[in-house]
C-alpha cells in the first residue's frame, strides 16, 4: 500500500491519473464511445465528459460522430495522445527499473508472477463487496503486515 501511495503522490503532482486512465482506454479500444469509456472505468457521465473535453484541448483525442448512434459520438487517440501514452509509460518503467534495480532476475520474475495473480484476482472480484471479516480480524494484508512487524520488534 505503501508503494501505491507515494506512486500515486509523486505522479499526480504532474499528471491527472483519472485521465491517464481514460486516455489509455481511448488508446487499447478506440474508436470507443463516452459511455463505454465511463462503464470500464467506473466514472459517471459527467466526470468523463470532462476528461474528454480536457483531453480534446490538450490535442490528445479527437471526436466523430457514430454513424450507429447519432445521439453520442467516437473518441479516437491522436498522435499526440498516442506520445503522450507512450512517455506515461516509459516514464513509469524507468522508476520501476531504478526501484528493482538490485533485485535477482528471479525476485523480478516472482514479482510480475504475483503482480499479475494480483491484477488477475482484482478483475475477478469485480463490483462484488468482500466478505466482511471477523470483528478486529481487519483485511488480511494488514494481518501479515502487522505480523511481520510484531516478529521483527518482539515486545
Amino acid at each position: 500500500m505503501a508503494l501505491i501511495d507515494q506512486g500515486h503522490r509523486r505522479i499526480s503532482r504532474h499528471l491527472d491519473l483519472t485521465r491517464v486512465r481514460v486516455l489509455g482506454t481511448v488508446a487499447a479500444q478506440g474508436p470507443i464511445r463516452p459511455s463505454a469509456i465511463a462503464a470500464g472505468l467506473g466514472l459517471t457521465a459527467s466526470a468523463t465528459s470532462r476528461h474528454l473535453t480536457a483531453l480534446e484541448r490538450a490535442g490528445q483525442v479527437t471526436v466523430e460522430p457514430d454513424s450507429h448512434d447519432s445521439r453520442t459520438f467516437l473518441v479516437r487517440q491522436t498522435e499526440r495522445g498516442t506520445a503522450e501514452v507512450d512517455t506515461t509509460i516509459q516514464a513509469g518503467s524507468a522508476v520501476f527499473a531504478e526501484v528493482i534495480a538490485d533485485w535477482s532476475d528471479e525476485d523480478v520474475a516472482t514479482a510480475r508472477d504475483l503482480i499479475t495473480r494480483l491484477n488477475e484476482a482484482w478483475e475477478q472480484r469485480g463490483e462484488s463487496a468482500a466478505p466482511a471479516a471477523a470483528p478486529g480480524a481487519g483485511p488480511r494484508w494488514r494481518r501479515t503486515r502487522l505480523s511481520i512487524a510484531d516478529k521483527e520488534n518482539p515486545t
